[in-house]
């Protein structure tokens, strides 16, 4: 808490949150041809723009409920294949929750389905360039929220029999 005075604690934790929420970078890492990326917080707070079909791989940091606000957002600039996933995984205990939108290209509209993580035991994100998304337009926004889990949203561009993207 940045203010310990009487009265002030919901203000400075929403403080708190809109520091966090521009704690990193603030630009575009173009990323691909299966890129590792390891994430420290101070990474967080930035856009993974995929520009290669070899996907990629980004390992989220720990975070607990002082760091809500963080973020990275995901965006499919090039089709990932089935072989070469884009790939967000989170460390143990801290849980994906949301919900996020995968549409058939052929018909975006006809063929949306919402998939949601089950707040259980979801640490893994994948999109495969098919069933659970990954064409070019995807994208997938992960931000702390106030529980000290990572909130999932987006809208995903996939194909054939959709499926969650959430394991």
């Amino acid at each position: 808490m940045a203010n310990p005075m009487y009265g002030q604690n919901k203000a400075d934790s929403a403080l708190d949150k809109a520091r966090n929420a521009f704690r990193g970078k603030l630009d575009v890492a173009v990323a691909g041809d299966n890129t590792q990326y390891s994430l420290s917080k101070d990474d967080c707070c930035r856009t993974f723009a995929s520009h290669h079909a070899n996907g990629m791989d980004i390992t989220l940091p720990a975070v607990s409920a002082a760091d809500a606000g963080l973020w990275i957002k995901i965006e499919t600039a090039v089709t990932v294949t089935a072989s070469d996933l884009i790939s967000v995984t989170a460390q143990s205990g801290d849980l994906l929750e949301g919900s996020i939108t995968i549409s058939k290209a052929s018909d975006v509209i006809a063929n949306a389905a919402e998939f949601a993580a089950d707040e259980s035991d979801d640490l893994i994100f994948s999109m495969n360039g098919g069933t659970t998304g990954g064409l070019i337009g995807s994208w997938a926004k992960f931000t702390v929220n106030e529980n000290g889990y990572w909130t999932v949203e987006g809208f995903l561009y996939g194909s054939n029999t959709l499926a969650t993207p959430f394991s």
